[in-house]
């Protein structure tokens, strides 16, 4: 169907819901902060929608939104359904993967391969990589036996299949069953599941990572308490999201990549995600340093902006004066996190005394 076609064709009446109140501290007082918002990412989910602010923690929220029985419209047409394909494509990036390898095999005492001797020693001179390669693992521990992890949100099963390289038991729950099946095939103990009734055992797993999926949720602080339920005590959460107060969204404002609605239910800043944390009973909540994604983030929503598919690799390019802006907005962001594109936290589980 045409996009244009699309947008207009309004989202069925009875599959929308009211959300009268900020679904993380409750606050009725808000502020229109985006209407007429469309789907122009995926190009699959009908309607326009209105994006509202909290007055009093900041988290941003649609309204109305799509139900939990007919969201799945908005994912007809979703990047985890296919297979995940991380084969490096051409000569440094075959290089940049034996570095990476040996760096990991170092630190993780295993035999990934191809690996150059020379990435463990190379990698940690470069920060910035070293940062990158760390987040792909979602900061896995290097200290100790590594345990059970679940990853709820798994899609296609890419991470999983990362983990039990690095010898861990990996879990993964998805909604989606094609994303399930596909991630059946990495081997891992993969269920079809909603989020937050995962159907995971309680107190099981040492990790549970949330790789920007707590966006998607009706019901977040019940989504983090079923995180915490899960865990072992000691265990801790691993959550990537995108964070509203971003140097991205103050540029692109409606046309920002990190909004996605509908899909996107609700949107953090720093104070209303540690505000969530702590609220499904986390401590200890740490923000882990950033990894500049202004470029891929500033190139999507331009590429919006422009009426453009942002995954289309005949799109245009980043233009040098973007390029140079996105650099300047990681450099910041480096500085100051509160205004980074995408949040990654570590909150732990807390320990019987």
């Amino acid at each position: 169907m045409d996009h244009k076609r699309l947008e207009n064709q309004p989202w069925p009446p009875e599959g929308l819901e009211q959300v009268e109140r900020c679904p993380i501290c409750g606050e009725a007082d808000r502020t229109l902060l985006h209407d007429g918002l469309t789907d122009k990412i995926f190009f699959c989910a009908p309607g326009r929608w209105s994006l509202y602010q909290c007055s009093t923690c900041g988290v941003a929220y649609l309204d109305p939104r799509p139900t939990p029985a007919t969201i799945a419209m908005a994912y007809s047409d979703y990047y985890t359904h296919e297979e995940g394909d991380d084969a490096p494509k051409g000569g440094f990036a075959r290089f940049k993967r034996h570095l990476r390898n040996d760096y990991l095999n170092a630190r993780y005492n295993t035999n990934l391969q191809p690996a150059w001797k020379i990435g463990r020693w190379i990698t940690p001179l470069l920060s910035q990589k070293r940062k990158q390669i760390d987040e792909s693992v979602r900061h896995l521990p290097a200290i100790g036996k590594p345990g059970v992890l679940v990853d709820i949100g798994c899609g296609n099963g890419q991470f999983l299949g990362a983990a039990m390289q690095l010898g861990w038991e990996a879990w993964g729950v998805d909604l989606d069953p094609k994303a399930v099946k596909t991630a059946q095939k990495t081997g891992a103990t993969v269920i079809q599941g909603g989020f937050p009734d995962t159907g995971l055992p309680s107190a099981h797993f040492d990790i549970v990572t949330l790789s920007h999926v707590i966006e998607h949720v009706h019901d977040p602080l019940a989504a983090l308490r079923e995180a915490f339920r899960v865990l072992k005590p000691g265990g801790h959460l691993w959550l990537a999201t995108p964070n509203m107060e971003s140097f991205g969204h103050a540029r692109f404002g409606a046309d920002w990549r990190g909004l996605e609605p509908p899909r996107h239910l609700v949107l953090f800043n720093n104070n209303s995600l540690e505000k969530a944390l702590d609220g499904a009973g986390f401590i200890d909540i740490e923000q882990k340093p950033y990894v500049g994604q202004a470029a891929w983030f500033y190139l999507s929503s331009l590429r919006i902006a422009c009426g453009q598919d942002p995954y289309d690799p005949n799109a245009m390019k980043l233009p040098i004066n973007l390029r140079l802006a996105a650099k300047t907005a990681d450099l910041k962001a480096a500085a100051n996190p509160s205004k980074c594109e995408y949040f990654v936290f570590i909150a732990k589980h807390p320990a019987p005394k």
